[in-house]
């Protein structure tokens, strides 16, 4: 594996979910973010940095998140 697909299983693992997982959110941490506390969304892909790109169901929006401004649990 090459540094940069070390880099990428890191950020997999430190997200905690996987693509195509659908989360909900359980709190949010940035005021001036337009995601809420329930939003469902599909993990579309987890980048280098451990941001997460999340397609939401309520905006029909993708939009790129930080874990760590946000609390999120796998959905049912």
């Amino acid at each position: 594996m090459d540094a940069r697909g070390a880099s990428l299983l890191a950020a997999r693992i430190r997200a905690g979910v996987r693509v195509g997982a659908r989360i909900e959110l359980t709190e949010v941490r940035d005021e001036h973010s337009d995601l809420q506390v329930g939003d469902l969304g599909v993990v579309r892909e987890i980048v280098e940095d451990g941001r997460m790109i999340v397609s939401w169901e309520r905006s029909g929006v993708t939009q790129r998140i930080d874990p760590a401004a946000v609390s999120y649990r796998v959905a049912a």
